[in-house]
């Protein structure tokens, strides 16, 4: 083997060398990187498990109509401190409730308010105390000046049902109006605003409102 032969060949042995290097590089590199990716991976479902909170409100919405109340309540609590504070006292009031875990809101003015409920649990030796957060959007509305059916008078089969759409103004209100018939037998209004038809005949569906205002819808059960 001449010299130069010798060269080469020593090349080669540093070549593989280092390409050996580069590659048990690279495994580190993959491997570091993967369990990088794992840890993030546990650490977000770690803190995604520990996000949900061992407290909970009875509502977190409602709406409420002028000067109507409602009763908000916190569920889960031991003996932790709660506070509620309204985000517009002048839409929506925060007063004390039944319990130190609720109060009751009162609708004040029309308009949005968040309610938000700090819960704060008195840490142990030297553990810090942890405060939770829980909101509740509240949205008041007016009464209903007027109220109309869409139709004045509807003809159905017994034992059918259909929906008893009506109009109130202002449109935004969520005031629930008032149903009587004057012959059940014949014709009613169910929990779920639906005409119930029962036997032929023809009964009267009446809708009040609080200021007393009502709209009547004429429903006329034929023979099947």
């Amino acid at each position: 083997m001449t010299h130069t032969d010798l060269q080469k060949g020593m090349m080669t042995m540093k070549h593989k060398h280092n390409l050996f290097r580069w590659i048990m590089l690279l495994l580190v590199f993959s491997l570091l990187a993967n369990t990088a990716s794992v840890s993030a991976a546990s650490k977000k479902k770690r803190k995604k498990t520990e996000a949900v909170s061992k407290y909970s409100l009875n509502m977190i919405s409602t709406d409420l109509l002028l000067s109507e109340d409602t009763e908000l309540t916190v569920d889960g609590i031991t003996n932790e401190t709660v506070s509620f504070k309204s985000s517009d006292s002048d839409v929506v009031s925060v007063d004390s409730g039944d319990s130190d875990t609720s109060c009751k809101l009162t609708g004040e003015n029309v308009g949005n308010a968040t309610i938000t409920v700090k819960i704060k649990e008195k840490g142990f030796l030297f553990f810090n105390s942890t405060t939770t957060t829980l909101t509740c959007k509240v949205t008041v509305t007016p009464w209903a000046s007027s109220i109309r059916f869409n139709r004045k008078q509807i003809k159905m089969a017994p034992n059918t049902r259909k929906h008893v759409k009506i109009i109130l103004r202002p449109s935004i209100t969520t005031e629930d109006p008032v149903f009587t018939s004057s012959d059940p037998n014949i014709a009613r209004v169910n929990a779920f605003n639906k005409i119930v038809a029962k036997s032929p005949g023809i009964a009267v569906i009446t809708a009040t409102i609080r200021n007393g205002n009502t709209a009547s819808c004429r429903v006329i059960v034929t023979e099947k």
